[in-house]
């Protein structure tokens, strides 16, 4: 795959052509996008071969959809919000397969920090919300204090009345319970790792 900086091409004359069946546009596309695209996938899938599909099939469904692209698309955004829901379909058909299903988990395991940083964005904060619930009333406060607004144990302790001990045990127990959830949702939480990398 040959990488070509996306200012050195007119988006909306390749964008007309593509939609009028235009072979070499969708090429130059092809070749201008794909390589990003890859890289991307692949560092969320973990396997080339699997990485290299997807992107096959994303670009086969841009194919398919030339007729109904709008030329002012931002087209980047355009690839990445398709290729986000490709990957999300990726996930959920994995949960079939519970050797490949085992290996993604390690692969969310690993870079679990990663996704719980990543539920403190805005876009994410309703999945916080949902790994929360989980909590009971002086977890979920002690969560809220340390790891989001930012607290120290002896902070959280003095405004809960609390020992910074018992703020401890609170937090552990919390991350254990966030973590299972994101683990045991995996689509959820290879979704939130593909939207960090595409931020990037």
């Amino acid at each position: 795959m040959a990488l070509q900086h996306v200012k050195d091409i007119d988006q909306v004359d390749l964008l007309n052509r593509l939609r009028d069946s235009d072979e070499a546009a969708f090429t130059e596309l092809y070749k201008t996008y794909s390589l990003q695209m890859y890289a991307n996938t692949l560092k969320m899938v973990k396997d080339e071969q699997v990485a290299e599909e997807l992107v096959q099939e994303l670009f086969t469904k841009i194919w398919q959809k030339r007729e109904t692209i709008e030329v002012e698309v931002d087209f980047k955004s355009y690839l990445h919000k398709i290729g986000q829901n490709l990957v999300y379909d990726f996930f959920r058909k994995l949960q079939r397969d519970e050797r490949m299903y085992e290996r993604f988990k390690a692969v969310a395991t690993e870079h679990y920090s990663h996704i719980e940083e990543s539920l403190h964005l805005k876009q994410s904060e309703a999945v916080l919300e949902i790994a929360l619930s989980k909590l009971s009333v002086q977890q979920r406060k002690v969560y809220q204090l340390c790891k989001i607004d930012g607290f120290t144990y002896k902070q959280t302790a003095e405004r809960m009345g609390i020992s910074p001990h018992t703020v401890k045990e609170y937090l552990t127990k919390a991350n254990q319970i966030v973590k299972q959830y994101l683990l045991d949702n995996l689509d959820i939480s290879m979704t939130i790792l593909l939207f960090m990398f595409l931020r990037k």
